[in-house]
């Protein structure tokens, strides 16, 4: 029989599920045990129930948060914070990784950082999601620029007091020191507009409609 590091190899990623590991390791008789085992060696590290990472001494390619965010909890794609943040959109280095999914919110707190995911319709989950290559031949879920924009103030923001999109979206701008140059290289105006008709609340229509009178000159 191969040795357990060549079927560790196999895998070609180290994010991985029990039912990948399950399917890696199928010739082994008792293959739960032998799951057991590895991670007592430390050739696999558990993240949460389910869901490992393959020790980097194999020579696999280091691992990704956000793959290993569509593995922990799905369905679900990264959006939000992290998102805006990978875009440029906001300053802010993002510590928690944020997704969006369309079954109940949930958070977990794991020995590799904080994973959130927060609720959206089904109507609205697979809009503007695309595949998105993290490092050469490795992908995930991930927001367009777009989405990501809109499922953050949909999610994340309220119409509050404010009475006019103008004022609305003053407020936004400042609260999260939006790069707007940034947002004007990334996005296109026609499909912002596009996927915001789809969302319900006005706020979010509001914010579109800015962003649109802001840029085009």
């Amino acid at each position: 029989m191969k040795s357990e590091l060549t079927y560790l190899k196999k895998l070609k990623m180290p994010e991985v599920s029990t039912k990948m590991l399950i399917g890696a390791l199928s010739d082994y008789e008792d293959v739960r045990g032998k799951i057991y085992s590895l991670n007592k060696k430390g050739l696999i590290k558990s993240v949460k129930q389910g869901v490992y990472l393959v020790d980097n001494e194999l020579g696999l390619r280091p691992y990704s948060k956000e793959i290993l965010a569509n593995i922990i909890y799905g369905p679900s794609y990264i959006s939000l914070e992290t998102a805006l943040s990978n875009y440029g959109f906001i300053p802010e280095r993002v510590t928690t990784t944020t997704s969006v999914c369309f079954g109940r919110g949930k958070k977990f707190s794991t020995p590799v950082g904080q994973f959130a995911y927060h609720h959206i319709k089904n109507s609205l989950y697979s809009m503007g999601v695309t595949l998105k290559e993290i490092s050469k031949g490795a992908f995930c879920l991930y927001a367009t620029p777009e989405k990501a924009l809109l499922d953050f103030i949909h999610i994340k923001e309220t119409k509050g007091d404010f009475k006019n999109q103008k004022d609305y979206f003053k407020y936004v701008f400042e609260s999260y020191r939006l790069d707007l140059l940034a947002i004007e290289n990334a996005i296109s105006l026609k499909k912002l507009q596009s996927l915001a008709e789809k969302y319900p609340f006005q706020h979010t229509h509001w914010f579109a409609n800015e962003v649109t009178r802001n840029l085009v000159k």
